[in-house]
Formats: C-alpha cells, structure tokens, sequence
C-alpha cells in the first residue's frame, strides 16, 4: 500500500494554504544511514561529509547536522534571525533555534528536542522528526547499529497520522461526523492505513480497529453478538473464547467477546447508539496471557470511549473527519520488500504494492488494481441470515489481481513436487469439474530454486478466473505462492509480463528458527499437536492439540482441526438427511470430534411415550444411516458392530464411510454409550481420506481417549 506520511500536506488542506505539488519525478530519493557509535554517516551507501558528528542528548534524541540531512533528504534550508526554513514540495516547515517548536504549514507541533548550534558552529536538529516531516521513514538496524533513513521522494496530498498524533499536544482522537472520540495514551500510533471507514491504531505492540456503521433498525445488537460469537470461533481464526458478555458505557449497551490462541489474544466489542453501531477490534500478543488480559493501555481506552461527540473541542482534540477520509493514506511505493518475519524478498513494479495489513499467520498479499472496467464497478449487499445465524456482506466488483505468499515450515521434509502433487489431486478430488478445469502439475525456476505449479481456470457468472499455484522449498522452510487474476485482465499489455516479474523476483531468506517462536502456521502445525489446551464444558471436557477448535453446543461439545462455512452448511444438508440422527457430522475440512448427551425418550404414533434401549437407538440410527444412500452419496459400514469402554463404561462402536460422488471419502467411527437409564452419549469421530493414518488421525485419538465427563 502506498503510504501517506506528510502531515504537513495534511495541516496545507486544512488552511488551504499550500499550491500545486511538484512533479515526484524531479524528487530526489536518498537513503541515509547514521552510526551514532562510530560517528558515521552515509548516503547511498557511500561517506557523507558532516559538519558535526550525531550524538544521542540528554532527551535521547539522535541529534544531526540539519543541513546536511536536509540536503540529502532533497530539501532546502534558509535561515533569517534565528528561524530555519526547510521548503520541500512546495511545503515549508519552520524551526526555531533553541525551542521544540514547529511551524508546519501554519500548524504548531512539539518536537522533544530543540534546534541546537554545536560548539563547532553546526545547527543540530533532532533526526527522527526532520525526517518524518520530510516523508522519510525512520527505521532502526539492531544487527549494525545503524539508523536508517530513506527518503519519500515526494509529499502526496494525504494524512500523515503517524507524526500528527506523535507531535501533537492534543490528548484526544475523534471523529465528530461518526460521533465518536476517545483519549490517546504516549505511546499512542495511528496506522498509516485506514479505508472503509475503519481506522487502525496502536499502542506499543496493542492493535486496533474502529468501525462505525450507520444504525437503520435493520439489525440488533443481539445478532451481532451471536455472530461475533460464531465468526471467531471459526476454523480460520483458531480461537478459544475465555471470556464474553454485555453491559452499558456511558448509556450506551455493548457486546464483547474475548478469545485467545497460540500466538494472539483478541477482543471484539460492539456499541449501539441510536445513530450508529460501533465495532472495535483488540489484538495483542499472547506471551503473557495474564498480563494482557489485564493491559491498563486497553483499560484506559475502554473507559475513554465516547460516542457523543460532535465536534467544538479543537482545541483539546484531534477530528479527523475535518482532515478528511477520502485523501487518506494510499499506500508507500517501494521497489522491495523484504518480509521481517520470514526473511523473504521480491521486487515489485508498476502498481503492485504490499498489502501489509491483510497478512495473517504466515501471508502476505500483494496486489494492483484492475485494468477491467465495468459499469456495475461496486455493488454492496449486507444483511442478516437468521437460519445461519451470521452476517452476509456481497458486492459486484472485479477483483484486483492478487498474489498471496505463504511460508510453512517441513517437519516431514516433503519435497516440492510432492506438495504441489497432493494438493493438486485433493482439489480435483473436491472441486466440481463442470466449473474448473485443472492443468497438469508443470516444472519452472524461481530464481535459484526449482518450483512447480499448476493452474486452475474456474467461471463464475459469465466470468473466468484463472488461479496459479507454486510450490518451493528452501531449507527447512517451504514456500507456496497463488496468483489469482479475471481473465480479462490478460488482454491488459504487459500484464503477464508484471506478474511474472514479481513472482520471479521471489528470494527466500535465511530464517533463525528461535525467532518464530510459538507463533506456528495454520498448515503446518504438525509441530504443535502435543502441546495440549483443555476445554471443560457443562458436560464433558477434554485436552487438545492448542491450534484446534473447540466449541460448546447445547448437548455436548464439537472439536474440530479444520472448519469452513462450506463444512458447516453441509452439516445442515446432512441433518436433513438423517433426521433421526442429527448429530452426523459433515464432509468436514479436517478431522473433528463430536460428543453430546442424547435422549433414549421418543412419543410413538399415539403420543405415548416410549424409550429405546441403547441397541435399539444404535441399530435405528445406523440403518437409517445406510439407507439413505443415493447416486451422489453412499454410506457403507465395512466393520461389525464392536463392544467397547469409552469414559469407564462399556459401549457399542460402529464404523461408516461416506463417499461423495465416488471419490471423496469420509470415515466415520461411532460409540454409542450408556450415560443413564433415559440418555445416552453418542460420539462422532470424523477423518477425511487425505488425513486418515496421519499425525491428525493420532491426534483425535489422543483427544478422544482424553473425554471425560465433566
């Protein structure tokens, strides 16, 4: 994403006081890099002469010859009476000798540090801000020691949160057109990405959302605590709730959930006004869950929170509706970027940009906008599935080409080939081929290494997409990157060509293993199955693999290594299959276990009521199972019937395995077992083909022989 870093543009549209901005070309993009050990500094990687040596003040601040930073930064510097004028696309910053002072475009904000003269003579000002309020990012290089600047090489016309919200003295953030406002902490940072509607925000190593959406009466905030509830809990964020309720803030009623996993502990929170519904997301690390659970910064902001505020209290606060939504932070152009996580780098060109703020787990997407044009260019649809219990949102928009890498760590040292040859055939397996159409697995270079891919083309609606995936391997780390484009956008010249060059470009790094820590991948957590979490439910509890699911139900409990919306719609089709045996579970993503409490009760044709035996409700239950076979799906029972003890009490196993159009196999293990003399406890054991006497098969093993009754 291109980032917007000028506050002084910001503070400019504001007055309306700054002309037209200069060509970027004509700019100069420099990097700087000081030593403040050894005295030296550097641009482009060669001596740069200094009038005076940096050195860190008694404030901390690394203080440098300001006119020899601003000269290679690109800008001009004048002085007149003790005032330093830096001018730079037009804009002009002023700097007073002797006072933290600024003058940004008419604007006043606070450095930490003052200009200064050295004893040589030589005018010293703080690095961190004269470069921030030239565009430079400011980085900082433990492994050299080194501070390292590189340039913008031009101001856009957007907001720079970042250095307003670190230089101002307004202790308060609101938006007076969503009526909200909170106060900022210290060591408060607004992102350098806000769009939607939703601003993104940090303190230290706590992140933020804000979201605000108009309150028509469509929806209550009792549905979207349900579907909070369910959304978490999904297999794609692997979490554990711990913590959920309601309560009211100022007169305002809110929702929350709270959830933690392997490497994360996350908050989501939802007020409602008359006016709006507000959403707020909080995320930080899991390293000590305790701490923050109990964090003071996410304390303080909770408790800051208002949602009548409409503007009138400039002086106190920061409104960034009057900066504006629309002229936010498109993103920094970078010819490079190199992955701090994971070590890798690519190049990027023409309009693909980092999306640095989609990565999860182990991504990151990098993409361009679209040459397509259409008429029906965004089309927004949202509402409320009450059978599903959940939000929808859809729009009729072309999708950006988009090309997502991922890193996985090789326990079992699979080859690329090897890899690209299982997914390959677990997606012809499972996609219908009516609609794809799946290429042969093909051979090609990624630089140094040897990759192999296949593509897919699929249609939906009138449209075809084409979907390229490339397997590598790297030492002890392996690499997947998809690329997924409209097809229309081949007619685009030089498109092939753009993609082609980034995915090429792709260089692994050298990655410290110890650095990664707990924080392992969703599809590679053969590593972590033994490091156990334990759930207890109202009626049953059970130890298991950390990065697994589990979930409550009104009867018992399901847990899950893998769940998708697909797996979860499909578990209502089946239900309907077999209404006699709701608990069957789904053509699941990944394994699963399901146990519940049952009751042996049922009313007969007369309403009397009546109870099975245990043998009865497993035979019913299994024949009613066989024959609902059909041509799209046949159940078969390749075992006998088996007497077994499961939580101390003997029992009755059965097996099943149900096939999809004649080639996806689930395999089912059943117990049916005695819990009193009008219930019993039905377990599920659930294993796709592709998982069967694998690591994941032990691993539901192990959680199921862990079951107890709570």
């Amino acid at each position: 994403m291109k980032k917007f870093i000028s506050l002084m543009i910001c503070v400019a549209m504001i007055l309306s006081s700054v002309g037209a901005m200069a060509d970027s070309d004509s700019l100069i993009v420099n990097t700087v890099k000081v030593n403040v050990s050894s005295g030296s500094v550097t641009l482009n990687d060669e001596g740069m002469s200094v009038s005076a040596t940096p050195y860190v003040n008694q404030n901390g601040d690394t203080m440098v010859d300001m006119y020899a930073l601003v000269n290679a930064l690109g800008g001009e510097i004048t002085e007149k009476d003790g005032v330093y004028s830096v001018t730079y696309d037009d804009v002009e910053i002023k700097y007073t000798l002797n006072s933290t002072e600024v003058d940004v475009a008419g604007q006043s904000l606070t450095m930490s540090s003052a200009v200064t003269i050295s004893d040589n003579g030589t005018v010293m000002a703080p690095l961190r801000f004269v470069s921030e309020a030239l565009g430079a990012d400011v980085t900082y290089n433990s492994e050299s020691g080194e501070i390292v600047i590189v340039s913008a090489g031009g101001l856009d016309s957007g907001v720079n949160y970042k250095l307003l919200f670190k230089y101002t003295e307004k202790d308060k953030i609101g938006n007076s057109k969503e009526h909200w406002r909170f106060t900022k902490t210290d060591n408060f940072d607004m992102s350098e990405s806000s769009y939607g509607g939703s601003y993104r925000f940090s303190m230290n190593d706590i992140s933020f959302t804000l979201k605000s959406q108009k309150n028509d009466g469509t929806n209550s905030l009792e549905q979207y605590y349900l579907a909070m509830q369910k959304s978490y809990l999904s297999s794609y964020n692997r979490n554990v709730m711990y913590d959920k309720g309601k309560g009211e803030h100022n007169g305002v009623e809110y929702v929350y959930t709270k959830y933690r996993r392997l490497d994360t502990v996350t908050e989501a929170y939802a007020y409602k006004t008359d006016e709006y519904f507000y959403f707020i997301t909080i995320q930080r690390s899991f390293e000590n869950f305790e701490t923050a659970k109990e964090n003071t910064d996410v304390t303080a902001f909770l408790n800051s929170l208002e949602f009548d505020y409409k503007g009138g209290d400039e002086e106190n606060t920061v409104d960034v509706a009057e900066i504006g939504l629309e002229k936010q932070l498109a993103g920094e152009e970078k010819s490079e970027y190199l992955d701090g996580n994971y070590r890798w780098s690519i190049k990027l060109n023409e309009d693909w940009s980092v999306n640095e703020y989609y990565g999860f787990y182990n991504k990151v997407t990098v993409t361009k906008p679209t040459s397509i044009e259409t008429d029906d260019n965004y089309n927004y649809r949202y509402g409320y599935d009450y059978d599903d219990m959940n939000y929808y949102s859809s729009y009729s928009s072309v999708r950006d080409p988009l090309i997502m890498i991922s890193t996985y760590s090789n326990p079992n040292r699979q080859t690329a080939s090897d890899w690209a040859k299982k997914n390959r055939d677990d997606y012809e397996k499972t996609v219908n081929s009516e609609k794809y159409k799946i290429s042969e697995i093909k051979e090609t270079q990624i630089g140094q290494i040897k990759a192999y891919y296949f593509e897919e083309n699929y249609s939906e609606d009138e449209n075809e997409y084409v979907e390229k995936t490339y397997y590598m391997n790297y030492g002890d780390f392996r690499y997947k990157i998809n690329l997924g484009y409209d097809k229309r956008e081949e007619d685009a010249e030089g498109f092939k060509e753009s993609v082609d060059a980034v995915i090429k470009s792709f260089v692994p790094g050298e990655i410290n293993i110890n650095e990664l820590g707990d924080a392992l991948e969703s599809d590679s957590d053969i590593d972590a199955l033994n490091v156990q979490n334990e759930f207890k439910g109202d009626i049953f509890s059970i130890n298991y693999p950390c990065l697994w699911n589990v979930s409550e139900t009104d009867t018992g409990l399901l847990l899950a290594k893998d769940r998708s919306n697909y797996g979860m719609d499909t578990t209502g089709l089946l239900s309907a299959i077999f209404p006699n045996f709701s608990l069957m579970l789904s053509v699941a993503d990944g394994s699963s276990l399901r146990a519940e409490k049952t009751s042996l009760s049922y009313y007969d044709d007369k309403l009397n009521k009546s109870t099975y035996t245990l043998e009865e409700y497993m035979y019913k239950n299994i024949a009613g199972m066989l024959n609902s076979s059909s041509s799209y799906l046949n159940i078969s029972m390749p075992n006998e019937i088996e007497e077994v003890t499961l939580m101390g009490k003997k029992g009755y196993k059965a097996d099943l395995v149900l096939t999809i159009n004649g080639v996806n196999n689930v395999y089912y293990t059943m117990y049916f077992i005695p819990y009193d003399s009008e219930n019993l406890i039905t377990v599920i054991k659930a294993c796709n083909e592709s998982e069967k006497n694998t690591v994941y098969e032990n691993a539901l093993d192990k959680a199921l022989n862990s079951l107890k009754l709570s």
